[in-house]
């Protein structure tokens, strides 16, 4: 059996992180079988708009945001360098481990909403470990966290 209850749980807690609702919990699962698919391919930016949309498809049915966005009372990156940003992270997968990839990611925050839903399984995915899904460090919990003001 492809999703067991270890999946469904990991799912669930981590929307339960993001106040995101039921409903992503499913969500969330058809992005981790998606994933699961492609595991043994090279994630490209094909990957990341299809994860987006499918962990909040009415919120990033458009692709990449295109407005600013806040987390706490971090100022994101600017939405108009999202895309190079993005690009360039791409370009780095291979040279990166999973942690600073995934770090980079979120300050990036290519979507209006689900970032750190599609963050964990990209994580997961860069890590091999998507049969027993972990969640990945938390960078800005931690009282030495950089500000993430960018302009």
């Amino acid at each position: 059996m492809l999703i067991n209850l270890h999946t469904v749980k990991w799912a669930a807690e981590e929307c339960t992180r993001q106040k995101s609702g039921e409903m992503s919990v499913a969500w969330m699962i058809e992005g981790w079988l998606y994933a699961h698919r492609r595991r043994n391919q090279t994630i490209i930016l094909r990957d990341v708009l299809a994860l987006g949309s499918i962990v909040e498809p009415r919120t990033n049915r458009r692709g990449l945001r295109q407005v600013s966005v806040r987390v706490g009372s971090d100022i994101m990156l600017d939405w108009a360098l999202v895309p190079a940003a993005l690009d360039q992270l791409l370009n780095e997968t291979r040279i990166l481990q999973p942690d600073e990839w995934f770090r980079r990611y979120e300050e990036i925050h290519p979507f209006r909403d689900g970032n750190g839903r599609t963050g964990n399984i990209l994580w997961n995915w860069l890590r091999g470990s998507l049969e027993t899904a972990d969640t990945p460090p938390d960078f800005w919990s931690a009282p030495s966290a950089p500000l993430r003001v960018r302009a």
